[in-house]
């Protein structure tokens, strides 16, 4: 894991010495390893690429970036996890190092700069191309890494962060206030409506694309992979695809183990994180285990971390939530990425993180991806009963959801299926819990908002999971996962997010992936043997959780000096109502939500 930046442009317009360094001193904390910096003159045009290293994978000096051969120069945020294949692959020889990191230069001068479908990893790069004068910035098929860019007349600026950016260009930011309210009223979800930051001008480069910039600053986006289902030549039964699930996850998780350190898995006693955890053992590989050690019932997974830790003879490092000074990180984090946390479940990460840092490891795996893909929140339940309405057999669809699913959902919409339907119908129907925290919000400063409600696909159930995956749920965890893992010089990676998982069981009917009212139904049946039943059978939705009380003391002075520290986002608030909210003994999730999401705007928005 690395930080990257550049620029290209006029070479009257570029930034100079000073900004490369502070830039650099920027960027330490995502590659502390080494900093270096590369400067290409040509035509009045200058080329800067910098690059800070964080060394995984053939840690010596030789393979420090910016990476350059004859024909051009690379700076590589991630990790290409089927390198090893692609050197055989493509017949790669004579190569200076054991990098995955000029396997992929060889392979974009191979591939004409554009990446195929046989390149498998998480990636954010810069590949400038020494013989057409042309960069090449791409990001991977889900969004793993981040990158960003600004177009100011005749320079091009692009970073792993937006910070680097500002610093490169030397320019005062000036916040988004549409972004802002969208957030506000919206949450999280809101996040990725667009390619807008919190800063304006400065935009997200789209995942699964390339942007191609030429030396007049004339620019190309490039889609390489879609996402759209695929149409198998075979229809699998359900045992068949089972197996081939089974077959494909081990495949595809063991390459995604490759390290010359040791890796950590975050173990939460749910499907997704003792899947990596489980098939770790079936691939030989030794992984450091880290859990909650939580003291609220309601998300104390304790009893199934046991019980898997029984099974492999291995235990885990549980954690207490008291490795942070809470507010004095999360001001720190958002300061230094201009970007605020999607949950309050980072802060928890965070911790674990930390510590994770404490014991020298540099890689932890999460099960981010899972839930997206293989339909495993609530949410994922309700559209798969509205998409079944008009079938035969819906009203068993609807007594397994109403007996095993409904008593678990503490959401007021999730547990009635006709105000879900209602909702669906309206232009926030991906924001269930807007209404919720309405009255908190002062309309008369703005009162639209625009939401285009993206149709992935006609299938109500597809839809949804394809929204959730690209769009609402799985951007903001992967950009706050990557932000806290960064702070701490940590690489996170997420082994279900391969593309080939992902195309295969976005083939298979919807019934393979509810069943029998549980979410998940062919992960579940393909972990049979391998993660004990006590976890498969468990259907209630934790996770890595607290509420906002287990890290703020809310009805104290001093939060609420740091809640209302803004004068720009006090203007979007009706301040008396969320006063009397922090009054509340308990707040509901809606509202701790909505209350996290002001602290880290104040935050983000103060002097």
């Amino acid at each position: 894991m690395c930080g990257i930046a550049g620029y290209f442009g006029s070479s009257k317009l570029a930034p100079s010495l000073t900004s490369i360094n502070n830039c650099l001193k920027l960027m330490k904390r995502r590659g502390p390893d080494h900093q270096n910096f590369n400067i290409q003159n040509f035509n009045n045009r200058r080329m800067i690429t910098l690059h800070s290293r964080l060394s995984i994978i053939d840690p010596k000096k030789i393979s420090n970036q910016p990476m350059e051969d004859d024909t051009g120069i690379i700076a590589f945020n991630g990790e290409i996890y089927n390198y090893l294949e692609l050197k055989k692959q493509l017949n790669l020889k004579n190569l200076k190092t054991n990098s995955d990191t000029e396997v992929l230069m060889k392979y974009l001068k191979i591939k004409k700069n554009i990446p195929d479908d046989d390149l498998d990893g998480m990636w954010a790069y810069s590949y400038f191309d020494k013989n057409s004068k042309k960069l090449f910035l791409s990001r991977d098929r889900f969004g793993e890494k981040p990158l960003y860019y600004k177009i100011d007349k005749d320079s091009f600026y692009y970073g792993s962060n937006i910070n680097y950016i500002i610093a490169l260009s030397n320019k005062k930011k000036i916040f988004d206030e549409e972004k802002i309210y969208k957030f506000i009223s919206l949450g999280f979800k809101s996040l990725f409506l667009n390619d807008n930051t919190f800063i304006e001008n400065i935009k997200v480069l789209p995942p699964s694309h390339v942007m191609q910039v030429d030396f007049q600053n004339k620019r190309k986006l490039f889609r390489y992979w879609d996402y759209k289902k695929k149409i198998l030549k075979k229809k699998y039964t359900y045992n068949e695809a089972k197996n081939i699930t089974k077959n494909l996850i081990k495949t595809e998780f063991k390459k995604r183990y490759r390290s010359d350190f040791k890796v950590s898995c975050l173990l939460s006693g749910g499907i997704d994180s003792t899947a990596i955890a489980a098939y770790s053992y079936k691939n030989k590989t030794s992984l450091d285990f880290f859990s909650i050690n939580s003291q609220d019932l309601n998300y104390n997974e304790r009893p199934r971390i046991n019980k898997f830790c029984q099974k492999y003879k291995s235990k885990s490092n549980f954690v207490k939530m008291n490795q942070l000074n809470n507010y004095f990180f999360l001001e720190k984090i958002i300061k230094e990425t201009n970007f605020p946390l999607s949950s309050i479940s980072y802060l928890v990460y965070a911790h674990l993180n930390k510590v994770i840092n404490k014991k020298g490891l540099r890689v932890v795996m999460t099960g981010l991806g899972g839930d997206e893909i293989f339909g495993g929140y609530y949410t994922h339940q309700m559209n798969y009963l509205v998409s079944k309405i008009k079938d035969k057999k819906f009203v068993e669809y609807y007594n397994n959801w109403d007996q095993h699913v409904k008593p678990l959902v503490r959401s007021k919409v999730l547990s009635n299926l006709d105000e879900y339907i209602k909702l669906s119908k309206s232009k926030y129907s991906s924001f269930h819990e807007k209404s919720e925290i309405d009255k908190f919000i002062n309309y008369n400063k703005k009162k639209n908002i625009v939401v285009k409600n993206n149709k992935f696909y006609k299938n109500f159930f597809r839809n949804g999971l394809a929204i959730d995956m690209f769009r609402d749920t799985l951007p903001p965890q992967l950009l706050s996962s990557d932000q806290i893992s960064m702070f701490f010089s940590i690489e996170n990676r997420a082994p279900f997010l391969s593309h080939k998982i992902y195309n295969f069981i976005n083939s298979l009917p919807d019934e393979y992936l509810i069943r029998d009212g549980y979410g998940k139904s062919i992960l579940r049946d393909s972990l049979k043997g391998l993660v004990p039943k006590e976890i498969l059978k468990f259907r209630e939705k934790i996770g890595f959780y607290a509420d906002l009380d287990s890290f703020f003391d809310r009805k104290n002075s001093k939060f609420k000096d740091m809640l209302f520290q803004s004068k720009l986002i006090n203007s979007f608030l009706e301040i008396k109502n969320i006063n009397d909210l922090l009054e509340k003994d308990k707040l509901n999730n809606a509202e701790s939500k909505f209350i996290f999401c002001i602290l880290n705007l104040a935050i983000l928005s103060s002097k």
